[in-house]
């Protein structure tokens, strides 16, 4: 193919999903760009951010977060996620917590500091991204979801 081509497709079919795929790395930067200055109001490293993000999202969806299981989540080594973990500890953002259902386990929990800090920057962003995505019908948001589920997968890189 062409690299042109690729870039300006002439198929309107490839030419409307580049656009959406467009718009969707435009939000991603924007996003990015919102992180970047959390992680520097905060004096947190952007990976740091990253691994908060994660603990969050296992918190959201039930998950324990053990240190093995962050390290997969930002593909790093242990010794790499170990330094991200003591640093979010010593500035009271991270806790090691013992596993319920295995004692010789460590979870990893986000503090309600933490929390707090978060939703005190980020908060304003979500309320207005809520604000445009409520009018949104059922199958609307459906469809989004589903969307977004399949980017999510094609760019996984495993």
């Amino acid at each position: 193919m062409d690299t042109r081509e690729g870039v300006t497709p002439s198929d309107p079919e490839r030419k409307a999903a580049l656009e959406l795929i467009h718009q969707l790395r435009e939000v991603v930067v924007r996003l990015e760009l919102a992180a970047g200055e959390f992680a520097r109001s905060t004096g947190l490293h952007a990976t740091d951010v990253r691994a908060l993000i994660r603990l969050l999202d296992a918190e959201r969806a039930g998950v324990g977060a053990t240190p093995t299981w962050l390290s997969q989540q930002l593909g790093m080594t242990s010794q790499a996620t170990t330094a991200v973990i003591h640093r979010l500890e010593a500035a009271g953002h991270v806790e090691r917590r013992k596993s319920p259902t295995d004692a010789r386990s460590i979870h990893l929990a986000v503090t309600e500091s933490a929390v707090a800090l978060g939703w005190d920057f980020f908060g304003p962003l979500l309320d207005r991204l809520i604000t445009v995505t409520t009018p949104l019908t059922p199958t609307a948001r459906t469809t989004i979801s589903t969307y977004l589920t399949a980017i999510a997968t094609a760019t996984d890189p495993t």
